[in-house]
Order: structure tokens, then sequence, then C-alpha cells
């Protein structure tokens, strides 16, 4: 999903919850009404109040309006009901649960578009973050230091990282799609080989949808993309769709963060060198190989 579509989710899911605050008040207030006492209190008290108003804010109605509340209070005390049921209990008290406070977006909305974001991001690995990183080697701390500087708001530098197997390139993946949605950016995280999946379906599908499935992967902020080469190559669709992919979103100035065991060499052979120019540009792609032996082993 676009972030304006995980706003509108955002936005359902706290207008949601503002309308079920506002249903459970009514629910009581008119259980309430069922009882005679309750009934007659309130309206003498709405008179009251009106009267108060009216009659230019007399003594006698002040009186007559904290005589009702207090019979009210009574009545509540027997029935076992808190007061403070009478009125909508919203989730948020800033904002009462419409989401934004003087046409400013309210932590709880924020809060709610995070989650979503979380959601959607399918990071197979959420506890993998920077501050997690038991990385000792000096070189690959200094990578990921640059790494995570990249996972900043605004910044639209590309990450290509390649190395052995087991050098920690998937933790380091992880990690910046973490640190991304920390930084309120929406993220993407798929394998090669199911990017390649997708790209085939996109590719039998009728127009329409194939649009709107190349949109979402164009438009979210941060695309990862890991295990590159070791996807299958179908001919017309993996190199021509991942060249689409990776070339648009550098024109839109999106982020797409790749892991391969593939050298540079590899990369050139196996695609095409349009493929090859777009991934090792440095101009908007950091190009790094993590060292070491497999941590895995």
């Amino acid at each position: 999903m676009n972030k304006q579509q995980l706003l509108q989710i955002a936005q359902r899911n706290i207008l949601e919850k503002r309308n079920n605050a506002i249903d459970r008040c009514d629910k009581l207030l008119a259980k309430l009404r069922t009882i005679p006492a309750w009934a007659e209190c309130e309206t003498n008290l709405k008179q009251a109040q009106v009267d108060y108003v009216m009659n230019g804010k007399q003594d006698v109605d002040k009186q007559r309006i904290e005589k009702y509340r207090t019979i009210q209070k009574q009545l509540l005390g027997k029935l076992k009901v808190d007061e403070s049921r009478l009125t909508p209990q919203f989730s948020c008290a800033k904002c009462a649960d419409t989401g934004y406070v003087d046409n400013v977006m309210c932590d709880c909305l924020k809060q709610e578009i995070r989650k979503l974001l979380v959601k959607d991001a399918d990071i197979k690995h959420p506890n993998c973050t920077f501050a997690s990183s038991t990385e000792k080697d000096k070189h690959n701390k200094a990578v990921y230091k640059k790494a995570q500087s990249l996972c900043q708001k605004g910044c639209a530098t590309n990450v290509l990282l390649t190395g052995a197997t087991g050098t920690g390139k998937t933790y380091l993946l992880s990690a910046c799609a973490n640190e991304c949605l920390a930084n309120d950016k929406s993220v993407l995280f798929v394998t090669a080989y199911a990017l390649n999946e997708t790209f085939l379906e996109c590719h039998l599908a009728p127009l329409q949808t194939k649009q709107l499935v190349m949109e979402n992967l164009l438009d979210v902020d941060a695309l990862f993309i890991d295990d590159l080469g070791t996807e299958n190559i179908y001919r017309n669709v993996t190199a021509e769709y991942l060249f689409v992919a990776i070339n648009e979103r550098i024109a839109r100035g999106k982020q797409t963060f790749i892991s391969t065991n593939l050298t540079l060499e590899d990369i050139r052979a196996r695609y095409d060198e349009r493929i090859f120019s777009r991934l090792v540009d440095k101009n908007v792609t950091f190009v790094q190989q993590l060292v070491g032996e497999d941590k895995r082993i």
C-alpha cells in the first residue's frame, strides 16, 4: 500500500474507535432512560439548565441544576454505574479519537500509521536492529554505520550489499528495514525469488492488475530485495521488470536496498548492462561488500 492508502486506513481505524466509544455511551444512556426515576430526573435537569440560561442565570435555577445532578449521582451509585460513562470514553484524550488536534496530526494517528507500516512491510526478522547487532569486524561495522545513516528521512540513496554466505547481509538489510520504519518510511521487504514470482504473475495479469502491482512496488519509500541472484531467470520477465522497478524508483527518488551473494562481476554476467549500471551507479547507490567467515557456522 502507498502512504495515502495507509493514512486512509489509519484514519478509518481511529474514527472507528471514536464511533465505538460514542455508541457505548449512547447504549448506556438509552438503558438508563428506561428507568422512570432516571428519565424524570434527566428531563427535570434539562429544563433547569434551559431555565438557567433563559432567566439570566438565576440562583434558584442553579440550585435546581445542582439538585438534579445530585439525584443522578445517587441513582448511579445505586445502579453501580461510574459517572464518567455518561460521556464517551475516547482512547485518546488529546484528539477525542479524531486523529487531529488543531488540524495537526495527533500522536495516536501517527502510531496507528506506524502499526500499519510494520504490518505492511512484512519484515521476516523484526528483531534484527542496529542496536542489537553483535558485529565485531571493523570494516563491517563501518558499513553498518553508513547504511544506518542512509535510512534517515529524506535520504534517497540506494544500498547494494555483496558478500559471501553468512557475512550478515540479510541481518543488515533487516536492520535497515526496521530503521526505515522507525523513521516513518513505508517499507516492503521481499526475497528476490518472491519478487521474481510477482513479476511473472504481473506479466501474465490484465493491464489494470499489472499497473496496480507495479505501482505498489514503485511507490513504497524503501524496497528491500534479499538474495538477488537466487531467483529463476524468466525470459522477457525477470530482467525487463527488474530494470523497470529499479530505474523508475531512482527516477521517483525512492530507495532500494539489495543484498546478494553475487560479486559485481557475477551481476554483470547474470543481468544485462542496463541493470548492472543502475545497480552499481555510485552517484545514487552505496555499494559495499561485507567480509568475514560464515556467522551461521
